[in-house]
């Protein structure tokens, strides 16, 4: 079957006259509303559980200029809080550690590790004021070891939001609870600014249509015609074979030892999550924005606590290199040369290319993210200025 251009956005939902409109990539009100009532609404990628994993443990983040920490108390749950100190204001912890309780440094008013008061010059605990002036609790949930938050603490726990995320991780990585952080030598993903909206770069991520063109390496190690997408409610799934060659001009890969078959999740709105071929890995990337035309992608790599073989440290310091050296800046240009591209007068939107039996070549994923964008938008973006 030929790919045919096609209107419209993700199955099941209105059909629409093209992609998303320029004006949801250019307008600063846009971002705005974004990150105030769907970024805060939804669920955040912040850390590995390992982050936090004896009592006391305390880790401290910041997430589109929100300042949280995740706590593990004495009983081993897991916390957390905005890091703000409910009398005055003054920020609780710095980065991470251990701590038996939480002491502001600025009136020294102290609090356990389940976010109650415990202790205040100049309050009794008899006034009941000890009861009023707890920490601010954010919503936290745990898929598979890594910890997301939802600050506006009004969003369906993550098994419901994204029935069977979980148990697809654990299929394509069974050994996902046992990875640790990767966190010496170049970050497989890195963490990097892109000159581009966020959207654009989740556009980028969510189609293979551009790799035979733009990524010459890619397609040269992967078997991108056999490449398959599939939908789900707010969350879609890719799995895209290599051609299992040994010899790349990409890197290197171990047909014994490697991943072979690449897997790869997004997650509305931010989110990305997977295992790229080579070395025994996983990821999870939240792309956050800082304007409009500007994006901070975060990433954290997991690997398993031992090597799989002889060779695996080597092959993946190459596979880093070439990431951060070559496919990550080949889709940085891709990303800032299309938002250039939105703020060009003539330009109002583009066009979807789907062909249900060719994933390759086909942009369903990323219209299964504008229908969502579009459904959450009705309500809460400012729309384009018609003339």
């Amino acid at each position: 079957m030929k790919a045919e251009i096609v209107s419209g956005i993700a199955e099941g939902q209105d059909r629409q006259e093209g992609t998303l409109e320029a004006h949801y990539y250019l307008d600063p009100a846009v971002t705005e509303a974004e990150k105030r009532h769907l970024l805060h609404e939804t669920w955040q990628f912040a850390c590995h559980e390992s982050d936090a994993s004896a009592p006391g443990d305390f880790y401290s983040f910041t997430i589109q200029d929100q300042d949280y920490f995740i706590v593990r108390t004495q009983d081993g749950e897991l916390r957390c809080f905005a890091n703000v100190c409910p009398h005055r204001g003054h920020r609780l912890v710095e980065g991470h550690g251990n701590k038996s309780r939480i002491t502001c440094p600025y009136h020294a008013w102290t609090f356990g590790l389940d976010g109650a008061l415990r202790g205040a010059r100049g309050l009794s605990r008899r006034s009941g004021d000890f009861d009023r002036f707890k920490l601010i609790p954010i919503a936290l949930d745990n898929l598979a070891g890594l910890l997301f938050i939802n600050p506006g603490n009004n969003a369906a726990p993550l098994r419901e939001y994204a029935p069977g995320l979980e148990g697809q991780l654990l299929r394509a990585c069974p050994e996902l609870a046992r990875y640790v952080p990767n966190r010496e030598g170049a970050e497989f993903g890195h963490t990097y600014i892109c000159e581009s909206n966020w959207k654009v770069m989740l556009d980028n991520y969510l189609e293979c249509y551009h790799c035979q063109t733009a990524h010459p390496d890619f397609n040269e190690m992967m078997a991108i015609p056999d490449s398959r997408f599939s939908l789900f409610p707010n969350f879609t799934y890719q799995e895209a074979p290599t051609k299992r060659k040994a010899d790349n001009r990409a890197f290197p890969l171990d047909l014994d030892h490697d991943v072979l078959v690449g897997t790869f999740w997004w997650l509305f709105p931010n989110i990305t999550l997977g295992r790229f071929p080579g070395t025994q890995n996983f990821y999870v990337s939240r792309f956050d924005p800082l304007g409009p035309g500007r994006t901070s992608r975060y990433t954290l790599s997991l690997k398993p606590a031992r090597p799989t073989d002889a060779g695996a440290e080597e092959r993946d310091r190459l596979r880093s290199v070439w990431t951060t050296k070559v496919v990550s800046q080949e889709d940085r240009a891709l990303c800032e040369n299309v938002q250039r591209g939105m703020a060009q007068r003539g330009f109002q939107h583009g066009w979807y290319v789907t062909d249900p039996e060719d994933h390759g070549i086909s942009e369903l994923a990323m219209r299964h993210f504008h229908g969502l964008y579009r459904a959450w938008a009705a309500d809460h973006a400012p729309r384009p200025v018609t003339a």
